[in-house]
């Protein structure tokens, strides 16, 4: 085992812990959206609420050596929108990135991901133009509902207090949780390919430089990606750590990025049915008869996985509940994708050693550049009881497979991801990997789940090798929709003391 120097005790006093912890633990959660009205206001709402956000600092061990987790967490993100309503002149806002200045609901950054038709901006229920700008977000987890309910309504009286001048927005409290069987809407097990933040944790094996998820860090490429600074006359208490950037030498400016981080913020609607009854469509025998077993294993190939989390590329033919949380796996041997075909979901996302047309240690290399920390919880009720999925299907769980219909219910993913590169990070990889049907050498081959459908081009296929023949879909329908969205910055906790006493 390979230890790694753990950063301070006071410097994981200072980011927040959504950064650093997924609170595996704590099933439920909650995302209150938040429009502030003025800047005085906003920083009163700040200095309240403030005391109860959560950090990385290390959890208290009981008396048995056992970690003594909390029971709920507190984290706050804001966007460009919002910190101007906290009253951040332009000179400091335009220090921070241009696609977080731009935000997730212009055109440029539209093109970009593929938010086009129903994905659309102009659609969402909350971070598109045709609603109240969106500001903030509070984000809690709690270990179950009683707890939940009651940390937001201490959240809220923060916002509804003397003075607080920030409201919630319409649609403004949603929440998710995280299933008893850990597994998404379609039926796939989740969560399981994350990577170590390299200077938190001690790992086994390889882990991720500090800095592609929290700002003021090294980086894959051992340099410090820019963060956003203001002018020393800002800050007369000090709050700030002075910028360290050689290019400010002798500059009296403050690094009000540092131990900070960007988020990425997408309401992902998912259309249950439609996967599974595509599934059936195309795995029709000739005469017309349903193939369930064929339906799954097509869905499987889609996804990179099987419905208990085995990864194909270890597993290629079947499902192995043995193999359900295997991340320490490669391609090189399955570099064809005679296994896990090339354009799997969970292939584009993380190619690993298998990035075409580049040897091995450079995909390793390349792909390590572009990881991002996913934090997701479900939202709806499941359509159906995943563990159908699982094993040598019974015959019920082949008729209950084909019989799966719509009920009308909404369900999906409250997707949330962190990166210090909003562009080389989660960008590269929606518009690069998932959006480019060229991935891998392929033709026309987009993400099978996340892939944009945009009107007009091509229709998007998915490939799977075989031996001696493949198989390649009909078109694919877009099975994920995007119905709401933001970018935003995750401060630090001096860095938000810092907005709520700030005076321009």
């Amino acid at each position: 085992m390979s230890v790694v120097k753990r950063l301070s005790g006071e410097t994981l006093n200072d980011i927040q812990g959504f950064i650093t912890s997924g609170y595996g633990h704590l099933r439920h959660a909650a995302y209150l959206f938040v429009h502030i009205d003025d800047a005085q206001s906003a920083q009163r709402w700040l200095r309240r609420m403030t005391p109860s956000i959560t950090t990385s600092k290390a959890w208290p061990i009981d008396e048995q050596g056992k970690k003594i987790k909390p029971v709920s967490a507190v984290n706050l993100a804001l966007t460009v929108d919002g910190l101007a309503a906290c009253g951040l002149p332009t000179a400091v806002l335009c220090t921070f990135v241009p696609e977080f200045i731009e935000g997730i609901a212009s055109a440029e950054r539209a093109r970009r991901l593929g938010d086009t038709g129903e994905s659309a901006a102009a659609h969402w229920e909350i971070g598109g133009p045709n609603r109240e700008p969106l500001h903030a977000v509070v984000i809690v987890h709690a270990q179950d509902q009683d707890t939940l309910d009651a940390v937001c309504e201490v959240q809220r009286s923060f916002l509804v207090g003397q003075g607080a001048g920030a409201h919630e927005i319409a649609n403004g409290l949603q929440q998710g949780y995280r299933p008893e069987t850990d597994h998404e809407p379609f039926g796939f097990h989740d969560g399981i390919a994350q990577p170590a933040i390299r200077g938190f944790t001690s790992v086994k094996g390889a882990s991720v430089p500090a800095g592609e998820f929290i700002l003021g860090y090294e980086n894959h490429y051992g340099s410090i990606a820019p963060t956003p600074v203001v002018s020393g006359e800002y800050d007369p208490q000090g709050l700030l750590p002075r910028s360290a950037n050689p290019y400010h030498s002798g500059a009296n400016l403050r690094d009000l990025g540092r131990n900070g981080t960007y988020v990425v913020y997408r309401k992902l609607r998912q259309d249950v049915a439609g996967f599974w009854q595509f599934m059936k469509q195309a795995a029709q025998q000739a005469d017309g008869a349903a193939d369930p077993a064929r339906m799954l294993w097509l869905a499987a190939k889609c996804v990179g996985r099987w419905p208990s989390g085995a990864p194909l590329t270890l597993a290629p033919n079947a499902d192995d509940a043995r193999l359900a949380r295997r991340d320490d796996f490669l391609y090189a041997g399955d570099a064809d994708g005679y296994g896990c075909p090339l354009g799997a979901h969970v292939r584009r996302t993380n190619p690993r050693d298998v990035l075409k047309p580049y040897p091995v240690a450079q995909s390793l290399s390349m792909t390590e550049a572009h990881r991002i920390l996913r934090r997701a919880r479900v939202f709806g009720p499941p359509l159906f009881d995943p563990h159908i999925l699982h094993g040598a299907m019974t015959r019920a769980g082949h008729e209950a497979l084909q019989a799966i219909a719509d009920d009308g219910k909404p369900r999906g993913l409250h997707f949330f991801c962190v990166n210090a590169s909003i562009k080389s990070q989660f960008e590269f990889i929606q518009q690069n990997w998932c959006n480019n049907p060229r991935f891998g050498g392929l033709h026309d081959n987009k993400d099978p789940l996340v892939g944009s459908t945009a009107s007009g081009e091509v229709a998007s296929r998915m490939t799977i090798p075989g031996r001696p023949d493949g198989t390649r879909t009909p078109a694919l329908p877009r099975f994920v929709t995007v119905s709401a969205g933001a970018y935003l910055f995750m401060p630090s906790v001096s860095a938000l003391r810092f907005l709520a006493a700030f005076t321009s």
